[in-house]
């Protein structure tokens, strides 16, 4: 019995016993097993597919599921491979003292379960309890009704059991074969061995230089075209390898150098730093630059999500200016009728009305090469274009212009045009460019991923004029078959409740059903503002979470790079200190070593933010989203609160560096 239960109570008091290599671990486990276990509550739940718009908010969470899944895979795999390492010498101590590989083998795998029981249990616990918590907060940020009937999921507990057990055996597994295939005497002095200098350390420098400004020129050189998200994806992965060649040869080229300065490099509180770091300058590469890395991705990752979160309202205005259009038939209505019965709805359902626009525009898609207009084509292009009438123009603007008959107006939305005419299906007009607010049509003068124009014209003869050429352009194709020519449009933008907006809404269509002979549609921008916050909301959920991942993944880093360089170090210390080095000295060495572990990857990574931002700015304007300033303040908020963050872990770190390096 004793001999039975001999393995299981060593595996425990291992576990126990190396709290300050194992609970870091654990703690990051736990917290994986937490998160992967919120996703997984939330999306096998019942009641989110009852929810209106929850479809949006569930592509974003499984979306984010998968990429927790890549993420937290190669995370585990790393953290483990610090405690194979770690486990090695006394492993080699159990072979010296005759212990049986199918023993070791057993002892491994005891370990594994320990852990993995002690992860599962408690992640799920703490999931259980928070994941109602967490789904409240989802539909908070999504804009969802808040429903409180949000119960355990047994699924959701199985998979995550089962996800976590697969990643645990294959960890035990990695572990096994690394130790097994190790002699006694490798597995007592693995520790102590240092690492290979990489060859060619210049030209690694400048290769991992040249890469990384090639991925910024790609970023500051990208177009606001198709091609935007294929060169975003070809930055990260040259900004990522740029960054481990850096760290891994340009460290190993400054170290080098840094030798090589005798009146520098023999001073004792240099001496032992500079070694210390050219000792171990591979493995150092690595971690700097995950740290690197991660950091960068913690920031970015925070900043768009909760930029797109608080840009909602400016998004909205670019993609549904007004909260209700009305699109109905000339001889049907009046645009004083249909102006009235809005005003109506809105003083009944308590609604401010703060525009209240009818117009005319006749839309075409049409191909361009300079100021030529005509059919589009693959070689043309396709452009929208909208023509309206000058007294639409000064009713929408608030300004007074006159056109002759030969003069038109041009506004130009996401893009510029330089020429004095337009040649529009053979009809050649004088241009003139104006840049005035043109609601409800996207701002003039910013970048847009689609060009929108709109053609100012004398009067609805001259509409006719350029409609029957444009007919007279396309094989097939009747004046007749322009049904925005017999239609006109009234919009209106609301401020009030949003319970009374819906309400305001829904009368406004049992209106539209009553007189559908003379309604075309109605649109209902209500609907779309709440799909845009089910999306963003989960987005900003997703990022929340991921942040908080990302996070975890560079404390981890950090805190395993120190710990394990401390007891490399331990025994480096004490003999120094034997020849003569003093208190003081060793303070700060260890202050310089664990100095340069923080600042540099911090110092790329904030050049990485810097640069990847013009990206990230651009990518936002693909989604409607061209609030600069508020793009500029979230950034900052975000960097100020992981700078803290990140100095707090500076601090836990080097105290927990000292006490090895002190014994």
């Amino acid at each position: 019995m004793k001999r039975f239960l001999l393995l299981p109570s060593l595996a425990v008091k291992r576990v126990i016993q190396n709290g300050n290599i194992y609970f870091p671990y654990i703690l990051s486990c736990m917290v994986s097993v937490f998160t992967y276990y919120i996703f997984s509550s939330i999306l096998l739940n019942d009641l989110i597919a009852t929810l209106p718009h929850s479809a949006y908010a569930w592509i974003m969470l499984m979306i984010g599921k998968v990429l927790l899944v890549i993420i937290l895979i190669p995370f585990i795999y790393y953290a483990n491979s610090f405690l194979v390492k770690r486990r090695k010498k006394e492993i080699g101590l159990y072979t010296l003292l005759g212990m049986e590989r199918k023993h070791l083998l057993m002892l491994l795998f005891l370990e594994t379960l320990f852990v993995y029981a002690m992860i599962v249990c408690v992640g799920i616990l703490f999931g259980s309890v928070l994941a109602k918590l967490f789904f409240l907060l989802l539909l908070k940020l999504s804009r969802l009704p808040i429903e409180v009937t949000f119960t355990f999921t047994w699924r959701a507990c199985i998979e995550t059991l089962i996800f976590f057990a697969v990643v645990s055996f294959f960890t035990f597994l990695h572990g096994a074969v690394g130790i097994f295939h190790s002699r006694p005497a490798e597995l007592l002095s693995g520790n102590k061995k240092g690492e290979k200098e990489p060859r060619f350390p210049l030209f690694g420098a400048i290769l991992g230089v040249a890469i990384t400004l090639y991925g910024y020129w790609v970023v500051f050189h990208s177009e606001l075209d198709s091609t935007i998200f294929v060169n975003f994806f070809q930055s990260v992965f040259c900004v990522v390898v740029g960054s481990y060649l850096l760290f891994t040869f340009a460290s190993v080229a400054v170290l080098r150098q840094l030798r090589r300065q005798k009146a520098l490099y023999y001073r004792p509180e240099n001496f032992v730093t500079l070694s210390g770091m050219y000792y171990r300058m591979k493995k150092s590469a690595a971690s700097l630059a995950n740290i690197s890395i991660f950091s960068t991705m913690v920031v970015i990752t925070l900043t768009c999500t909760v930029s797109l979160y608080a840009g909602i309202p400016g998004i909205m205005r670019f993609e549904h200016p007004y909260d209700a259009v009305i699109n109905y038939q000339k001889g049907g209505f009046s645009r004083e009728e249909v102006e009235e019965k809005l005003l109506e709805l809105s003083d009944r359902y308590e609604q401010e009305v703060l525009r209240l626009d009818s117009y005319q525009a006749i839309q075409v898609y049409c191909g361009r090469i300079g100021n030529t207009w005509g059919e589009s084509t693959r070689e043309t292009g396709r452009y929208n274009m909208n023509i309206i009438t000058l007294s639409d123009y000064q009713a929408l603007t608030g300004e007074t212009v006159h056109l002759t008959n030969n003069e038109v107006l041009l506004y130009c939305a996401g893009a510029s045009y330089l020429y004095d005419t337009i040649d529009f299906a053979g009809v050649t007009r004088d241009v003139t460019i104006t840049s005035t607010a043109l609601y409800p049509w996207p701002v003039a003068g910013k970048e847009y991923i689609n060009e929108i124009y709109v053609l100012v014209v004398k009067d609805e003869d001259e509409i006719l004029n350029l409609c029957k050429a444009w007919t007279t352009t396309r094989v097939g194709m009747e004046l007749e078959d322009i049904s925005s020519l017999q239609s006109e449009s009234t919009g209106i933008l609301l401020s009030g409740e949003d319970a009374n907006k819906q309400e305001f809404m829904e009368a406004l269509l049992t209106w539209q059903r009553e007189n559908q002979e003379h309604i075309i549609y109605t649109k209902d921008s209500i609907d779309g503002r709440q799909v845009l916050y089910s999306m963003n909301g989960g987005l900003l959920f997703i990022g929340i979470l991921f942040g908080l991942i990302f996070f975890v993944c560079l404390l981890l880093i950090m805190y395993y790079k120190q710990l394990s360089e401390g007891y490399e170090d331990e025994g480096s210390f004490a003999i120094m200190q034997k020849v003569g080095l003093g208190e003081d000295d060793i303070k700060s060495t260890i202050r310089k070593q664990i100095l340069a572990v923080f600042t540099l990857p911090l110092l790329l990574a904030l050049l990485h933010f810097a640069v990847g931002m013009q990206m990230v700015e651009k990518l936002m304007r693909v989604i409607q989203m061209f609030d600069t300033k508020l793009l500029i303040n979230c950034s900052i908020g975000v960097a100020i609160v992981f700078a803290i963050l990140y100095t707090i872990s500076y601090l836990v770190t080097s105290r927990a560096y000292y006490r090895i390096v002190k014994g």
